[in-house]
């Protein structure tokens, strides 16, 4: 290779890169939220991949520019609980690890419901809600808020000044904590359980171009608002030949390795993702994704968009 190619794939190599964010290179930050400082039992880690999030950290010169969007991973240890709040737009937690409970707040009654590995809730618009590690293990949960600079969270409920257990409780008196039944007809419930998409209740749609897409925020699943949510599931030896939106699109790996490709001019630059790894592919760059490994491959793909997905896949 020529010493002109040589600087030509460094530069690609760099361009790529500049849009990864590694897991292992970042670091969990223990005061990201203000309101909960004093307040051990509140305590949670944030590590940001793309914007802030809902904390005020938007200086962090580790962390990717947003679009429509941001991501970031929260660490809740068990017996921990962030008190109720509401945010101006659309927010979403994927379990990845533990069980949480989430609580939705209707006034003085609140509707709890546990949510497992791969379960996601939609906390829609302005609905008060909080969410609480009861154990038996630390909580491991992606964190998506519907815009690149979202307004801090209005707390509803804060321990500060109030009964701690009741702040616990998201604001519920005793006897004012139900637990969500997707049958019942109230309401609340009805509204609770159209924004919970369990993973076990997934639709499988398998593409022709051989993955398959199990759709959580989207056509038949919560009602996007800002963005679209999809799990794909890539099994061994399948690529996908590069592809454009005129939005972002970001893969957060769950497991396996993933291998990702931008299409420059007519070389393709890859790089390997692993577990909890994470690139966003901005508007109108084209690019690809592969599973060259041992094992079938999981990931997290975040669209910013609300419209039906449109692209059509072709295997590689």
């Amino acid at each position: 290779m020529s010493a002109v190619s040589a600087a030509i794939a460094q530069k690609q190599h760099n361009e790529i890169s500049a849009f990864i964010g590694r897991h292992t290179d970042k670091a969990f930050d223990w005061d990201a939220f203000p309101n909960s400082r004093g307040w051990p039992e509140l305590a949670r880690g944030q590590m940001r991949y793309v914007g802030a999030g809902g904390s005020p950290r938007s200086n962090d010169p580790t962390t990717l520019v947003p679009g429509h969007f941001t991501l970031s991973l929260i660490y809740q240890e068990v017996g921990r609980y962030a008190p109720s709040h509401a945010h101006e737009v659309v927010e979403h937690f994927v379990v990845l690890q533990g069980v949480v409970n989430v609580g939705w707040v209707y006034g003085d009654e609140v509707i709890e419901a546990r949510l497992g590995p791969g379960d996601l809730v939609l906390n829609k618009v302005g609905r008060p809600h909080g969410f609480r590690n009861d154990g038996p293990e630390p909580v491991l949960m992606s964190v998506t808020v519907g815009s690149g600079t979202p307004l801090p969270p209005v707390y509803i409920f804060h321990p500060e000044g109030k009964n701690t257990e009741q702040a616990r409780a998201f604001g519920a008196p005793p006897g004012k904590t139900f637990q969500l039944d997707p049958v019942n007809g109230d309401w609340r419930h009805k509204e609770y359980a159209a924004h919970l998409m369990r993973r076990s209740d997934r639709k499988k749609v398998w593409t022709d171009a051989g993955f398959c897409r199990m759709i959580y925020v989207g056509e038949g699943a919560a009602k996007p608002e800002n963005y679209r949510v999809d799990l794909i599931h890539l099994p061994k030896g399948i690529g996908i030949k590069p592809y454009n939106r005129q939005c972002e699109d970001v893969y957060l790996v769950k497991k396996g390795i993933l291998t990702v490709g931008w299409k420059q001019g007519d070389e393709i630059v890859e790089q390997k993702l692993g577990p909890r790894d994470l690139i966003y592919n901005p508007a109108g760059q084209l690019h690809s994704f592969r599973n060259e490994g041992v094992e079938d491959v999981e990931f997290l793909m975040v669209v910013g968009t609300p419209q039906p997905e449109d692209i059509v896949f072709e295997r590689a």
